[in-house]
């Protein structure tokens, strides 16, 4: 303490002047002993009674205004320890503020707060020092990544953003957080720039950026021990299930126990080791489904939340028909389809069903997921109405078309994946694929910069609407088109995977390709199970979903129509016109044995943002000490008040 703080400090012994010159101003007199005087009442002299103070509730609160003064006086010189973002030369502020939502924030140290809530009130500190005209920017690092807030001056809207974030249970993305926050300062460039990371660095390393991130609660990195149920599901009379654990003794002695309501079916002692571990438990006496089932870790460890798990009625994976021509889309040499090799090779939980024809009933596709027809010969009207069925209740087919869509039979057509003439160029004038408008098919887009065809199909987009060219030819013309067909989708290549044609089917682009359509299927056909932060997919459909924290909101997206993203894990019931069905989300395994890393070196101490500044409270106390004379004002009418009716 300096002797500035310590002067301006020492006014409050001020206080006890009044006291001590009230209880000095009179003498103590001398008693003499005079025995007749024990024959009258005693009374209290009024000397006493001066010495004696009148009102302790005023006297009280002027004592507490003299203090409250003496530290209105102290408080621009004392330095406080709470979190406060630095100016250097002075002028506004543009924050990035990251903050961790995922799961790994739930931990809570034995005694402690929890690091979410000691992140949140960090952050509502750090607002605390910004002034009119700081921008600041609210950026989510739980998967996916996303913007909470972008950048504004309104600093109580700030607050409020903050104040609404609850925790979640999704994985960490750091490294695209970091990214969308280093993005939000183009448009206050003129401005000082401060990157705050509030997160337990629980993720890969994210790369280096400017400006440099500051973590200014370095201890939210502390490693605390937790096991946790990442999924589970039913086959037939056994569940399975993946649980994983930070280390050997955050699974030492625990028991995994699965019960229906209060009942216990069974239990599983854990193996004492590090990492993700699956387990099976027989379910023998369970109620059939799709009666609920539950699994419990007994015992104690940094996040409870984890500890219990909701079992996924069915989850023997999505089924995927394929139709194809073994002698046309084969291998030179021979085998399955290469459509299906290279789906079978993603090792992905996918059932695969060859067709010889599209089924003439939707009911026939009502467990599919994914139809691809390999060079199909026209579609007949009942194909035509199955394959639409599919489609509208949220599945997705796709068609490589081939040297037969010029050569289909009578009453056939391509619909819905083409509309009106399709023709067959061949020889081909392509001259490879632009790879420019497949840039959102990843790096293995380039391996169709050269790719040259014997043949092609040329569409007439025209023709179909709500067609989307998400493909091209580098002359023009379409290599994909894609089609919103009520709540699923419609996708056309104009290159089948049969080598004669071409080599499309052996470069990386095309498994790149085929992956992407089993995401896409995944997501709109619905997962029966998915982790936290999955989006669900409704396209025009408006169904009611119940989680664990109630309603589940849906939002309108230009591109998916409505979604709703389930952010917490448990079961959650879809209704709608089709019915009732249940999904259960689960956890992403490394979000659990994934531990905190320490920070980068310097981000915990940034030169441009220390965390120890002189902090002016004048105007609290202040307003504090006019409260203090408002009380005592109040006070006195009311003293003068009760004197006046004694009267």
């Amino acid at each position: 303490m300096s002797f500035l703080v310590g002067a301006a400090l020492a006014v409050a012994l001020l206080v006890v002047l009044p006291l001590v010159a009230h209880f000095l101003r009179r003498g103590r007199a001398a008693e003499l002993p005079f025995p007749p005087a024990a024959l009258v009442k005693a009374t209290q002299t009024s000397a006493r009674r001066e010495r004696k103070l009148e009102d302790r509730a005023l006297f009280s609160l002027r004592a507490l205004a003299v203090a409250t003064l003496a530290v209105l006086g102290a408080t621009p010189l004392v330095r406080c320890s709470r979190l406060s973002l630095a100016r250097g030369a002075g002028g506004s502020l543009a924050v990035a503020l990251v903050f961790d939502d995922s799961l790994s924030m739930r931990a809570t140290p034995h005694g402690k707060s929890s690091r979410f809530e000691r992140a949140r009130d960090a952050a509502l500190h750090l607002l605390d020092s910004t002034r009119a005209g700081d921008s600041i920017s609210i950026v989510l690092a739980g998967t996916p990544a996303r913007v909470a807030l972008a950048a504004t001056t309104d600093l109580s809207l700030a607050r409020r953003t903050l104040k609404a974030l609850t925790p979640s249970d999704r994985a960490t993305d750091l490294s695209s957080a970091l990214a969308l926050a280093r993005s939000s300062f183009a448009s206050g460039a003129e401005r000082q720039r401060r990157l705050v990371v509030l997160s337990d660095y629980a993720a890969a390393a994210p790369p280096p950026g400017d400006p440099p991130p500051w973590l200014p609660l370095p201890d939210l990195a502390e490693k605390l021990p937790d096991c946790g149920i990442a999924a589970a599901d039913r086959r037939g009379t056994r569940v399975s299930a993946t649980l994983a654990c930070t280390g050997a003794d955050a699974a030492r002695g625990r028991t995994l126990a699965l019960v229906s309501g209060k009942k216990p079916l069974a239990k599983l002692a854990l193996e004492p080791r590090a990492g993700v571990q699956s387990v099976t438990l027989p379910a023998t006496g369970a109620p059939p489904p799709p009666a609920p089932l539950e699994l419990r870790l007994d015992g104690e460890d940094a996040i409870e939340e984890d500890d219990s798990a909701a079992v996924a009625p069915d989850t023997r994976g999505m089924r995927v028909s394929v139709l194809a021509d073994e002698t046309e889309s084969g291998a030179a040499t021979g085998g399955a389809p290469l459509v299906e090799q290279v789906i079978s090779a993603l090792e992905r939980d996918v059932t695969l069903r060859p067709l010889t024809v599209v089924p003439d009933q939707a009911s026939d596709l009502a467990a599919d997921a994914l139809v691809v027809l390999d060079d199909p010969a026209g579609l007949g009207p009942e194909a035509r109405g199955a394959l639409t069925t599919f489609v509208e209740h949220g599945g997705m087919t796709a068609a490589l078309l081939g040297p037969r869509a010029q050569a289909r039979r009578i009453g056939a057509t391509l619909e819905p994946f083409a509309f009106g003439a399709v023709r067959w160029e061949q020889p081909s004038k392509a001259r490879g694929a632009d790879v420019a408008s497949l840039g959102w098919l990843g790096a293995e887009a380039k391996s169709l910069a050269d790719v040259r065809p014997s043949g092609r199909a040329l569409l007439d987009v025209g023709h179909t609407t709500g067609a989307r060219v998400t493909a091209t030819w580098t002359d023009g013309a379409p290599l994909l088109v894609e089609r919103e067909l009520g709540r699923g989708l419609v996708t056309t290549v104009t290159l089948p995977s049969s080598v004669s044609v071409s080599d499309f089917a052996l470069r990386p682009a095309f498994v790149a390709l085929l992956d992407h359509w089993l995401d896409a299927a995944r997501r709109r056909r619905g997962l029966t199970t998915s982790v936290a932060g999955t989006s669900w997919s409704f396209g025009a459909d408006r169904p009611v979903v119940t989680g664990p924290e109630g309603p589940l909101r849906l939002v309108e997206t230009p591109d998916r129509g409505r979604i709703a993203t389930p952010v917490v894990r448990g079961s959650y019931r879809l209704t709608s016109e089709r019915g009732e069905e249940i999904r259960t989300v689960g956890i992403e395994p490394e979000e659990i044995t994934l531990e905190p890393t320490p920070p980068p070196p310097g981000a915990t101490v940034a030169a441009s943002a220390p965390s120890g500044q002189l902090l002016d409270a004048s105007a609290e106390v202040a307003y504090a000490l006019l409260a203090l004379l408002g009380l005592e004002v109040l006070l006195r009418f009311r003293r003068v008040g009760t004197h006046r009716r004694a009267r």
